[in-house]
């Protein structure tokens, strides 16, 4: 019989937050092992013009790990954020609030950064790094785990023992399903459409959330004269705005943005997808935990998806370092419940905003109109409001692991 080979930590999926925590683990001294069923070109063709928003902390976690370089990765910082709504096509912008950034000194609360460029990097950094060993094009299909080890069967026929499982195999987690996990889930009955724009006119580095009578519009700044946009819409609506010709569906978006972009026209394709929130209700099992959106899957509205996902990954390194330096068993139940106390508070009160904002935010009922129109005037006025949702934005709340501080 062929002996497993054993690994001290396997990660499955080498999407952005599988492989940000194998570069990240591998920076603290443990080898690491990621395996993935898809290769890395149909990784990089599957995400094509994808966008995120990341925020300060986020930031400081790939300088941290010697990943951040603004010219590879085409950075396009934040440097303003525009409230405004729109209750038709035909009325004008009514400005609702605005945030600029704290001052000259201090940087920008996001950035915008682009999935090629990002995953490039990765890449390159997964390739040269010889703590990690990549697997591509492999499923894995069944595992084994006890009180001492988890062992990995993959469809190559090979297989590994680990003392800790790493799942981040995305929203639709095979791993999850086949455990039979608990998710808690809600559906929006919304899709967003997304995608990339050319225009005449410089963004300023300026992000605008239009609330529309369908849904929220984001258009936040790329490099040069482009930006990217998040269109959530009730169903019946996006799915017939999302099928139409591309020359349709920009002339709908022109109605609109008014005069925030001039002379637009759409870069590559538009994409859709249904809407709807996924939270693992224990992100840790047996010798597994789950991160990133294999564990809380959130509405864009608020753009900390990714965010979210990497404060996983730098509050799981602490951990199991820290368990690491004194000669724990890294899959051991104390230390996985650790983790999973330190991120819950975060995964619950973000989960819970984002889906109260949705729910604000999304609907046409008068009395949530009016409300939310006098927040907002409430928050423009006080600057002390403002610089608290900055600080949110940027990630700079609640107890920080070392791989998130500057």
């Amino acid at each position: 019989m062929k002996r497993s080979k054993k690994r001290q930590i396997v990660i499955v999926g080498a999407g952005l937050i599988g492989s940000i925590m194998a570069i990240a683990l591998a920076s603290v001294g443990f080898d690491v092992t990621v395996v993935d069923g898809a290769s890395e070109k149909d990784r990089i063709k599957q995400n094509k013009g994808r966008t995120y928003a990341l925020s300060r902390t986020s930031k400081n976690l790939l300088v941290n790990l010697g990943l951040w370089d603004e010219k590879k990765l085409n950075v396009s910082p934040i440097e303003k954020i525009v409230l405004s709504t729109k209750r038709s096509s035909s009325d004008s912008i009514r400005h609702l609030a605005h945030f600029n950034k704290e001052s000259s000194e201090v940087e920008p609360s996001s950035y915008m950064i682009e999935d090629y460029y990002l995953r490039t990097v990765l890449g390159s950094e997964l390739d040269r790094n010889t703590k990690i060993q990549l697997i591509n094009s492999t499923e894995v299909i069944k595992d084994e785990t006890d009180s001492y080890q988890t062992k990995i069967f993959l469809s190559n026929k090979s297989s590994f023992t680990a003392e800790i499982l790493i799942i981040s195999d995305g929203r639709a987690s095979g791993f999850a399903k086949r455990l039979d996990k608990n998710f808690f889930q809600k559906k929006y009955n919304q899709v967003a459409i997304v995608g990339n724009l050319s225009h005449q006119n410089e963004h300023s580095s300026t992000a605008h959330q239009l609330f529309l009578a369908g849904g929220p519009l984001a258009i936040l700044p790329l490099e040069g004269k482009r930006s990217t946009f998040v269109w959530s819409l009730p169903m019946p609506m996006g799915n017939k705005l999302g099928a139409s010709r591309d020359d349709i569906f920009t002339d709908s978006l022109k109605e609109y943005v008014g005069d925030i972009l001039i002379d637009i026209s759409q870069i590559g394709e538009k994409k859709m997808f249904p809407l709807f929130l996924s939270f693992l209700r224990e992100a840790v099992d047996n010798r597994k935990v789950f991160i990133g959106d294999s564990a809380q899957a959130i509405h864009p509205l608020a753009g900390q998806g990714l965010n979210l996902g990497l404060r996983d990954v730098a509050c799981l390194v602490d951990t199991l370092l820290k368990g690491k330096k004194l000669g724990l068993d890294l899959g051991s139940t104390d230390i996985l419940k650790k983790y999973e106390s330190w991120r819950s508070f975060d995964r619950i009160s973000l989960v819970t905003y984002t889906d109260l904002i949705n729910t604000l935010f999304s609907n046409n009922n008068f009395y949530l109109k009016f409300l939310r129109e006098l927040g907002m005037n409430a928050i423009d006025k006080s600057q002390l409001l403002k610089s608290f949702f900055v600080k949110e934005a940027a990630g700079e709340y609640g107890d920080l692991p070392e791989l998130l501080k500057k």
